[in-house]
């Protein structure tokens, strides 16, 4: 279903009516990641995540600006980026007991995110602003796990996240999905000199868990630096 939702966008992309020429570019950067988790039970699952922190990783987009008229444009992104969260461990568990805990998850996307943007003009450049939805694919994932020995760490260990299992975090209930779907934010500046600067927010809105007592939903914030390598206004 979302892969036709997007094969949709694009169709109705290319009957749009253009203006000028297209514009290309390249920019990467820098990306604060964290997950949204909620579990009802606040059980053992509970136990084997831990609470979710800030992970920082880093993303490369391939973005391209469609002209449409009255300074709005169509801005489609290929992205590859690294999302997911550390985890602080739980405060206590039992004694006398091997605990293992998940203390990072890492997950590998090729995101397309859809903006529709509007552009203003300025001496140096122009202020650009848009919105949009986005479509992920988990090409792959790890984590590290840590076994606890009251309280103490006594082994960490590194593991690949196999997303057809049926359970595919060791010490908990998680059953990740590769697919994800949400909404993008937008906020930039093209100059002059064909650099470009912005920022832009995610948030997921699909539940990436398909664990029916929890919920994990991804959301980062990334800040970008690149290149357009030609200008549509010309």
């Amino acid at each position: 279903m979302k892969n036709f939702t997007y094969l949709l966008f694009l169709a109705i992309l290319a009957g749009l009516p253009l203006h000028a020429q297209i514009s290309i570019g390249l920019r990467g950067g820098y990306t604060m990641a964290d997950l949204r988790y909620k579990d009802a039970t606040i059980s053992y699952k509970y136990n084997g995540l831990g609470s979710p922190t800030r992970l920082n990783s880093w993303h490369v987009d391939f973005m391209v600006n469609m002209p449409i008229k009255g300074g709005f444009y169509i801005q489609p992104l290929l992205r590859y980026n690294t999302v997911g969260a550390q985890f602080e461990p739980p405060v206590s568990g039992p004694a006398g007991v091997f605990m293992p805990s998940a203390r990072e998850i890492k997950l590998h996307y090729l995101e397309l995110p859809l903006n529709i943007v509007y552009k203003i003009p300025f001496s140096f450049g122009k202020l650009a602003m848009g919105a949009g939805p986005y479509i992920g694919y988990a090409l792959n994932g790890k984590y590290d796990l840590a076994i606890r020995y009251n309280g103490n760490v006594v082994e960490n260990t590194h593991q690949e996240i196999r997303f057809n299992d049926r359970t595919n975090i060791i010490s908990t209930n998680s059953k990740l999905r590769r697919w994800d779907a949400g909404a993008n934010l937008m906020l930039g500046l093209e100059f002059n000199n064909l650099i470009v600067v912005g920022a832009n927010y995610s948030i997921g809105l699909t539940d990436i868990d398909r664990a029916a007592s929890s919920k994990l939903k991804n959301r980062y914030l990334g800040i970008s630096l690149g290149i357009l390598l030609n200008r549509e206004d010309y």
